[in-house]
């Protein structure tokens, strides 16, 4: 017989990973709290309907939803863009007081312009450390898509920030 999922700990563990990948997209600590906590929400509602592997992969893509939703509801990808752009061309990164902080819009303003899948790979693989292997069974995918998935992100995400 299976042991009752122990709903605790899964959202212990995966609330902050999740909090720091929504808040690559969002502009506020506040609305990356908000979407988590609606996305563990909604999975409580639906788990009915979903098998326990499958609860990591579907709080991403939910999560990811929202964020986006919450983009487009408040247009904040092109006033983001159009806010760092300023500030970028306002100072060198030398002159810049906080070159980290600068270095991190830029790195969010592109991470924005990736697709989604590639986005969240690279989330997966630099942020929360996770292998190719875990990747794959957090995406639904194989390790070689993984691979391939990863190569063209980073491509992506140099290409864009060639200038910088």
């Amino acid at each position: 017989m299976d042991s009752p999922f122990d709903w605790e700990e899964f959202i212990k563990e995966k609330s902050k990973k999740l909090f720091y990948y929504v808040l690559k997209f969002v502009s506020t600590k506040e609305d990356a709290e908000d979407i988590v906590q609606s996305t563990f929400i909604k999975l409580l509602q639906n788990q009915h309907k979903l098998d326990e592997e499958y609860y990591e992969r579907w709080i991403y893509r939910v999560a990811h939803n929202k964020s986006m939703n919450l983009l487009k509801k408040n247009k904040l990808i092109w006033k983001k863009t159009e806010e760092i752009t300023l500030s970028t061309k306002a100072y060198t990164i030398d002159e810049y007081e906080n070159k980290d902080e600068i270095i991190k819009q830029e790195i969010r303003k592109h991470f924005l312009r990736l697709k989604e899948k590639q986005a969240l790979a690279l989330e997966l693989q630099f942020y929360q450390k996770k292998t190719y292997k875990e990747i794959a069974n957090i995406m639904g995918l194989s390790v070689p898509a993984v691979e391939s998935l990863l190569v063209r992100a980073k491509k992506e995400m140099k290409k864009n920030m060639q200038g910088f």
